[in-house]
């Protein structure tokens, strides 16, 4: 899966007629158009995320230093303008370059995007008194329920995914809402342990996303108490299991939980960046981290690096391949992650996802030759997580055919 941003504002640079028609003259989509179609030749499934309002969508009274495209949103123009797109991408529209050919269908969908920080949605909080209380959720769940709506008119079976939240805050009153916080009243659900409060609209969606940056590798908790990193993100799913249980996460279904952005910048080629192999072994064990933790879906960023303009602080080397196409070691683990762990000084766990069907062998570096310890047929995208007793220092590749993955040592 490919997850492709949808700018409403460069989409919809002035207020359309006919809103819910992709057809109206004032959409542009030729460059939406070339990306998803890109995508699609590549046996790609799309997913789309949808965010950033055209002035003419925004609230009045948009303070000069908010950044455009983030105030207080039209709620009922992001679903006219969702239904539209949705339309378009239903996999029936007619490409207009190609006569007799049809736009991919895309069924993945992403309402908004890191909606807890001021960079893409405002106000986050509001004051009362002496005291600040959280606004942005609310704003969002406006949101979020008219974009579900607009899309699941298109199809039903089209999948709506919540904004990924970022995973960090500041304090109250700060650009940054927490994430756990944001959630739970997203949600409306509070406390510790959470219970449900007064909600007359609840949330409407398939799954709910985050995107748990790391300050340090993919084992490393966040600091504070509602911050989510990696192995967090029982943060929010167990606001998310109440919600669901009490109504306020609807339809009434067991969620998705989702994450639809992270990864580490790798050296070479930003000298701030992590050695490009510890980046490959934190990519893997972030995987095998988030299957733990109930995440069905996790979307790495990015696939390329991009060129250092003006400067690597500002712009991302975290991709698989560098700029000029060339794989780095995160490149394999993507397509074959492989972790272990050492469950006790006789055992270890084993987890991969099988890139293919076939038959799995797992080997043991032995000198200067591998000597099998495994084998078993597996599917293509099996998980496969194991026991083996195996003591000491030890060196195991997991290969299906002749595709394996990077050696992985464990003490």
């Amino acid at each position: 899966m490919v997850l492709l941003p949808a700018s409403w504002a460069s989409v919809a640079p002035s207020r359309p007629e006919r809103p819910t028609d992709p057809s109206d003259p004032a959409y542009r989509w030729g460059a939406l158009d070339s990306a998803a179609q890109a995508a699609a030749a590549h046996g790609l499934r799309i997913a789309l995320n949808v965010s950033f309002a055209p002035p003419w969508a925004e609230g009045p009274g948009r303070p000069a230093r908010i950044a455009s495209g983030t105030w207080r949103p039209d709620a009922a123009a992001y679903g006219a303008f969702a239904q539209a797109v949705a339309r378009r991408y239903s996999g029936s529209f007619p490409d207009p370059q190609r006569p007799g050919a049809t736009l991919p269908r895309v069924r993945f969908w992403q309402a908004w995007g890191e909606p807890n920080l001021s960079d893409h949605l405002t106000p986050q909080w509001e004051r009362q008194g002496r005291r600040y209380v959280p606004e942005s959720p609310s704003i969002y769940r406006a949101l979020l329920n008219a974009f579900y709506r607009g899309v699941k008119a298109v199809h039903a079976d089209n999948f709506v995914v919540t904004a990924g939240t970022a995973p960090f805050g500041d304090p109250p009153g700060g650009p940054r809402m927490a994430p756990a916080t944001f959630v739970r009243t997203l949600l409306c659900v509070a406390g510790s342990p959470a219970r449900p409060i007064h909600c007359p609209d609840p949330a409407h969606f398939d799954a709910l996303a985050h995107d748990p940056y790391s300050i340090g590798g993919p084992y490393q908790h966040a600091l504070n108490p509602d911050d989510v990193s990696i192995p967090d993100m029982a943060r929010l799913s167990g606001p998310l299991r109440v919600a669901e249980h009490t109504g306020r996460a609807l339809p009434r279904a067991r969620k998705q939980l989702w994450v639809t952005e992270f990864s580490w910048d790798s050296n070479p080629p930003d000298p701030h960046g992590v050695p490009a192999r510890e980046q490959a072994r934190w990519l893997a064990q972030a995987f095998y981290e988030l299957w733990r933790e109930g995440v069905s879906t996790a979307i790495w960023y990015q696939v390329r690096d991009a060129l250092p303009i003006p400067d690597y602080a500002s712009t991302y080397q975290s991709g698989v391949y560098l700029y000029d196409g060339t794989p780095k070691p995160a490149a394999r683990a993507f397509k074959f992650p492989f972790v272990l762990r050492r469950a006790s000084s006789s055992t270890l766990l084993l987890w991969m996802r099988a890139p293919a069907a076939g038959r799995l062998v797992v080997q043991r570096r032995v000198g200067a030759r591998w000597r099998a310890v495994l084998r078993r047929p597996v599917r293509s995208g099996e998980i496969v997580h194991r026991r083996v007793s195996l003591r000491g220092s030890v060196t195991l590749r997991a290969c299906v055919g002749r595709i394996c993955s990077l050696p992985f040592s464990e003490h």
